[in-house]
């Protein structure tokens, strides 16, 4: 009776290390090429299959008592020791499940040992020790299912190992209540099909063993991947897509661990909670989008020069761009976007950064989000694209980016199914404020790169919070440091998973390099929209408080009848209004090339000659729009008078923004580029930033 009461305790156990599979694959040692998971895994297979067997009474066995040595030593240990990797790994929910299943077989071992007196204590109460023991087995039944539930965007072999352990629980559960019953022929007929569905759990587990131990060697088997069947599944608080589970999920319940070290420094979103009931439906037109970020712009204006000194960290005014909705304006409509084209999210761009001086920060906050939000769109393959999309739009996430390819700061290790993030970036814009950062690094050994989407807030992500520049003061585009943050082999955009390089129909065509020309963009149409709001201001205090020259020998009464004041304003007009048709003209070249996105087929279409021929009306607009924004910012003052460079005033906040993110990438070079465009007819090379 002692003895079938324990018996199929030991296969739960087995249930738990399965569930680390993919998640996060430990480190393979150096010597060998295959994965450590397969320690757990095997464990789980020794463990359960010995027990099912004397479940099943084979050979006549039916005391278990000798698999004592399996519970204590390879079960307890070989599920604790892989779960401490786990936690180092930043894989909390791995970690949870091998602990609680370690632990369980501790205490199933514990049963077992007549020293520890559990069953002698019952005397001879077998009617009370079974029914103990069924709703032992019953409880851990339940927590099975949660696994299972869990395992259904993962894989077949993954589900059916866990619907084995289920069935097998649920047996062996009813087999210790129909022994308390009195039932014993029912008993042990449950008894035994409890050891089939172990039995059958543990040859899964050898099959899934086997995988890990030659996959990096000989030959992947196939697992059977149903994340495609699970696209609309949401476990959790938030939605996620399940081709990127675990790269969002390890860490959604991990707190950052770095803090701002001036707490006191962050604007609070509660200050524009009201705009979010008010902006509730998203525009349905290009007017109604426009309006929108002027609305914004509008909002924002009212303290601008207080709030660009003060320089708190943006929080509510990344809130607000939420709010607003203008985050989703280029995102498919199928989960909540809005579904417009480049050409209408630069204007978009525009007409927040010229709003104010503080607009100018969240004008480059805005366009760095949508341009990170649709690298999926063309670096990801399409499934990659599709699952980005409806975890950013559905879910409202604004999204940081640590991406600098001018140096190789951060290194990518493969290690078994993940690959390891490492090194230090400079410049990480919007990352502070962001639900999600897309990380860039250079591949060990290669000179690839890989883009890859990470949750933000967890523990190797540590902002430096140094953010102190001239200009674009509210971005928070200061320093991080990134140290061991996971992410599976399978969320590499654009990489091909099993070979573990690029995969040439995504990323070795031009399109995949039509991210350059697009944020190129970005930056002009900011440009262009800091200028317009330094004119906007210009005019206004102008009108306000500028006072007519009384010595010029043609005196007039008000400034406004001023010759050189209205020649200068009308110079700056002209030149804005041209740098602004010569921007939209370029974004319609963008269009173009993006009607292709999609199918890996339609990409193909987007030719060389058809890249690089638009990257060269982007590199005119940067050009033009660098010119006149600093030229208008900087000749603002001419027509202002000395009264404005005031500091309450607040006039320079508009030129010492163009003039920190001009300093991006020299605008000389792309003069250079036209001129051999222009004498020689050639079509630039695409670069990190061309």
């Amino acid at each position: 009776m002692l003895i079938n009461k324990h018996e199929e305790n030991s296969r739960t156990v087995a249930s738990s290390d399965f569930t680390e599979r993919s998640v996060v694959a430990t480190a393979p040692l150096r010597p060998m090429p295959a994965s450590a998971t397969a320690l757990p895994i095997g464990a789980f297979a020794v463990t359960l299959t010995t027990l099912s067997l004397s479940l099943m009474e084979w050979r006549g066995v039916t005391i278990v008592n000798v698999y004592v040595a399996n519970f204590f030593f390879v079960a307890v240990f070989g599920l604790l020791i892989s779960a401490q990797w786990e936690l180092a790994a930043g894989n909390g929910f791995a970690y949870s499940v091998y602990s609680a299943f370690g632990l369980f077989y501790a205490g199933y071992a514990a049963i077992l040992t007549p020293s520890f007196g559990i069953a002698e204590a019952y005397g001879d109460d077998l009617t009370q020790y079974n029914n103990a023991l069924g709703f032992f087995m019953l409880l851990w039944s339940v927590f099975v299912l949660t696994f299972l539930i869990a395992s259904l965007p993962t894989n077949v072999v993954f589900i059916l190992i866990f619907v084995f352990v289920e069935l097998g629980f649920l047996f062996v559960a009813a087999s210790y209540f129909s022994t308390a019953d009195g039932y014993l022929v029912a008993a042990k007929g449950l008894k035994q099909a409890g050891g089939v569905f172990c039995f059958l759990a543990g040859l899964v587990g050898w099959y899934l063993t086997t995988h890990l131990l030659i996959k990096d060697s000989i030959a992947e088997l196939p697992l059977g991947d149903t994340s495609k069947y699970f696209k609309k599944l949401k476990l959790f608080k938030f939605q996620f897509c399940t081709a990127f589970p675990y790269t969002i999920f390890v860490v959604t319940h991990i707190s950052n661990m770095t803090t701002n070290p001036r707490q006191d420094a962050e604007t609070d979103p509660k200050i524009y909670e009201d705009y979010k009931s008010k902006w509730s439906e998203l525009p349905t037109h290009e007017a109604g989008w426009i309006d929108r970020a002027k609305a914004v712009s509008d909002v924002l204006a009212k303290d601008a020069p207080a709030r660009e000194k003060a320089n708190k960290t943006p929080r509510a005014e990344v809130a607000l761009l939420k709010h607003s909705g203008l985050l989703k304006v280029l995102g498919p409509k199928k989960y909540g976007g809005g579904e417009q084209p480049w050409s209408l999210g630069y204007k978009v761009i525009r007409e927040v950064a010229k709003g104010d001086g503080t607009s100018s920060s969240l004008g480059m906050l805005l366009g760095y989000h949508l341009l990170w939000s649709t690298t999926g769109n063309v670096v990801g393959s399409p499934e990659q694209a599709d699952c980005l999309q409806e975890l950013i739009i559905t879910n409202n996430y604004f999204i940081g980016g640590a991406v600098n390819p001018r140096d190789s700061d951060l290194k990518i290790k493969g290690e078994g199914d993940n690959i390891v993030f490492n090194g230090f970036k400079f410049f990480n814009t919007g990352g502070v404020v962001s639900d999600l950062t897309v990380l860039e690094g250079a591949y060990e050994d290669t000179s690839d790169h890989i883009f890859a989407f990470v949750k933000t807030e967890q523990p190797g992500i540590k902002f430096s919070y140094d953010w102190d520049n001239v200009g674009l003061r509210l971005t928070e585009s200061g320093s991080v440091r990134i140290e061991n943050v996971v992410v599976p082999w399978k969320d590499a955009l654009g990489w091909n998973a099993g070979k573990k390089k690029p995969h040439p129909a995504i990323l070795g065509i031009p399109f995949a390099s039509l991210l350059l020309p697009t944020i190129q963009l970005v930056f002009s149409n900011f440009y262009i929209g800091i200028a317009w709001g330094a004119l906007h201001e210009g005019s206004a205090y102008t009108n306000k408080s500028t006072r007519a020259w009384p010595f010029g020998g043609d005196n007039k009464d008000k400034p406004q009848d001023e010759f050189y004041i209205l020649a200068t304003y009308g110079n700056f007009f002209a030149h804005l209004r041209a740098a602004t048709a010569l921007a939209d003209q370029a974004a319609q070249k963008l269009d173009a090339l993006y009607e292709h996105s999609g199918s890996a087929e339609e990409r193909t279409k987007v030719t060389a000659t058809a890249r690089g021929e638009a990257a060269e009306w982007v590199a005119s607009v940067k050009v033009t729009a660098t010119d006149t924004g600093l030229r208008v910012t900087s000749g603002i003052f001419e027509v202002t008078g000395s009264k404005s460079t005031q500091s309450m005033v607040g006039l320079d906040r508009f030129w010492r923004d163009i003039r920190t993110h001009s300093l991006h990438d020299p605008v000389a070079y792309k003069n250079r580029e036209l001129g051999r465009y222009q004498l020689l007819g050639e079509i630039p090379e695409p670069t990190w930033y061309t």
